[in-house]
């Protein structure tokens, strides 16, 4: 338990402040010593509940004791309504993923699939983020080989290009034509209306209306085969055979034409696992399992609680009925807010028996199989990872498991567009949220020592969260760790340049060596003998896969730097002239030189009379 007197060594200012917290809805962020936030809550009255944290009788779990006890300090966004505050309540725990709050783990890799409405033939792709551009979305997707053999299953049925605009703009089928798995837009083979027709029907079987879309397609047919054409109920009679077989294997659950979502918890351990059971007309047309980190030994209600809101604010479709296996909190406000989405109602219930319950028991049972599954796989790495830090360990004479592992690699062209890489793995795996890519300021020239030097010195300088040179920078998680292995792509001379820097910021007892391509020889600190692993060796294999990965996360963001920088035009320059204004310009005159041979009247028609001087006198 809290005691009462938790606040004596708290700060005067937060103590008056959480006296003054305002008495209306909204969102709380809770930050420690070093600003970093570690929760993030919604209540009705902000000042009920951050009071509620501090007095006797407050939290009383552990894990909530231990937050309170590292709160430093606070900030308070209210909101008008509680149905705003859930959404950024949701929002802002995806942003700063805070130690205390349930997250889901990976969520930045959701796939989505993207059926485009604008232009006459749109590519039908998977994408990681949904934007208001007017396409439909489907997800999230957990899973995504899954979801790309639906979307193969889809093109059987559905003929849809997926080549890119400039191959499209060939104007000649290729062999996805041949093979039925494009309709051949690029030729004229189909029109736009009736390739528009084939997306809606991907996007009617998305949503799980399978048997509407069976009738109408047979309606289709039965008009095709009465105006004699043939071919084209033919080709109907196929689609419809293949829609069934989809179709059969999807679980007929109940005659009622339901549409809900089930969500179950399963635990195992320490692990937590949110199942989504998709239900469509009665039908189980899909099941996605959600990892989730945060959950320790916090009730059922509450992780799933945690996890609706998250789950909802990223997804694109929204069933009548969610059903859930225990009472959760924001059940009304949750309601209320995806009725809005909807445009009709949605009700959070808890079956108690009957096929709801049966649902549910299922959704479970599917979760524990995951993270049994998950398990197997884990311990089967884990004992296969050990053994190879084990012996990279031995190879390079480390005193301990080197777990968390660093590799640095410049990228430029004689000098030109300088960029350098750092990549992470930790426990031998990639950890794509640690890695950085550094835009080099400091050098001029080819040279490439001193431009492994600036990284190296803006690495190291925010260690632990320190700030990186004047005006100070949030902390960042992945220059919090300090590691155990620092990799430098290159010879002797980098390596030396690199341990000048370490040594000067106070890093050198971090162990680095290099590793040069050419014979994949590591070079030790301070010794003038290279290290010569066996080439069948998993630890020298290890160490290649971290030194190829920095080399192409360095070249693809030196392509990308290249590619901007040639794009990149006289306009830029012009004050007052911006993205939006530059299309303006290019689509009336056609071209750069359009634009210079233009008068100033003429200019002063798409741009302000001020801009449009500017850019006479600057272009």
């Amino acid at each position: 338990m809290v005691s009462a007197d938790l606040l004596i060594d708290r700060p005067e200012l937060l103590k008056e402040r959480l006296r003054q917290a305002p008495d209306s809805p909204g969102v709380y962020v809770m930050r420690d010593l070093k600003t970093r936030v570690i929760y993030v809550g919604k209540a009705h009255s902000l000042r009920s509940r951050l009071r509620s944290y501090f007095q006797a009788g407050g939290p009383t779990d552990p894990r909530m004791t231990g937050m309170v006890n590292r709160v430093f300090d606070f900030d308070v966004l209210t909101c008008s309504t509680d149905q705003e505050a859930l959404l950024l309540e949701c929002t802002l725990i995806k942003r700063y993923r805070p130690k205390y709050n349930i997250r889901l783990r990976d969520d930045k890799n959701y796939l989505y699939m993207k059926l485009p409405r604008k232009g006459d033939f749109p590519r039908v792709y998977t994408v990681r983020k949904v934007t208001d551009d007017g396409a439909r979305y489907f997800g999230p997707f957990t899973n995504a080989g899954a979801l790309r053999t639906t979307m193969k299953t889809l093109r059987r049925i559905f003929p849809y290009r997926t080549c890119s605009d400039d191959i499209f703009k060939r104007g000649r089928v290729c062999l996805d034509y041949h093979i039925k798995r494009c309709s051949g837009p690029c030729e004229g083979l189909i029109g736009s209306e009736e390739y528009h027709g084939n997306l809606e029907q991907i996007g009617v079987f998305m949503e799980g209306r399978s048997e509407e879309l069976a009738r109408a397609i047979r309606r289709d047919m039965q008009e095709a085969s009465d105006k004699l054409e043939f071919e084209r109920a033919a080709r109907l009679r196929d689609r419809g055979i293949a829609l069934d077989q989809v179709a059969q294997r999807q679980r007929v659950l109940s005659q009622a034409a339901r549409d809900q979502d089930v969500v179950a918890l399963a635990r195992d351990g320490g692990g937590a696992v949110v199942v989504v059971l998709t239900v469509r007309r009665g039908q189980v047309v899909g099941s996605e399992s959600f990892e989730l980190e945060g959950a320790g030994e916090m009730e059922e209600a509450e992780v799933i609680n945690g996890f609706v809101g998250q789950f909802y604010g990223d997804a694109t479709t929204y069933p009548k009925e969610i059903l859930v296996p225990a009472d959760i909190a924001d059940a009304g406000t949750l309601g209320d807010w995806l009725s809005q989405r909807r445009g009709s109602r949605v009700r959070v219930m808890v079956p108690q028996r009957g096929r709801g319950r049966q649902l549910l028991e299922m959704a479970r049972r599917n979760g524990e199989e995951a993270l049994r599954q998950a398990t197997i796989k884990k311990d089967y790495d884990s004992e296969r990872t050990e053994k190879i830090l084990a012996d990279l360990q031995d190879a390079l004479g480390m005193d301990r498991l080197p777990r968390r592992i660093e590799c640095y690699d410049i990228s430029n062209l004689m000098g030109t567009d300088p960029v350098g890489s750092m990549v992470v793995f930790e426990d031998g795996r990639p950890k794509n949220a640690h890695y950085r890519r550094f835009h080099i300021k400091g050098v001029a020239g080819a040279n490439d020592f001193a431009m492994l030097q600036e990284m190296l010195r803006r690495r190291f300088r925010r260690l632990g969260g320190r700030p990186d040179g004047a005006g100070g920078k949030d902390s960042d998680a992945s220059f919090e760790s300090l590691p155990d292995l620092v990799i430098i792509d290159g010879g002797r001379g980098q390596l030396n340049a690199a341990r000048e820097v370490m040594e000067e910021l106070g890093v050198h007892q971090i162990a680095t060596f290099g590793l040069a391509k050419r014979k994949e020889e590591l070079i030790p600190t301070g010794s003038s003998h290279s290290l010569l692993l066996p080439l069948d060796s998993t630890a020298l294999f290890l160490l290649q896969r971290v030194r190829d990965e920095a080399h192409r996360f360095a070249i693809s963001f030196h392509r990308r730097t290249r590619a901007r920088q040639r794009l990149a035009s006289p306009l830029d320059a012009v004050p007052g002239l911006g993205p939006k204004r530059k299309r303006a310009l290019i689509k009336r005159f056609r071209s750069l030189a359009g634009i210079r041979d233009a008068t100033l009247a003429e200019l002063s028609e798409t741009v302000p009379a001020t801009v449009a001087e500017a850019i006479k006198e600057q272009v």
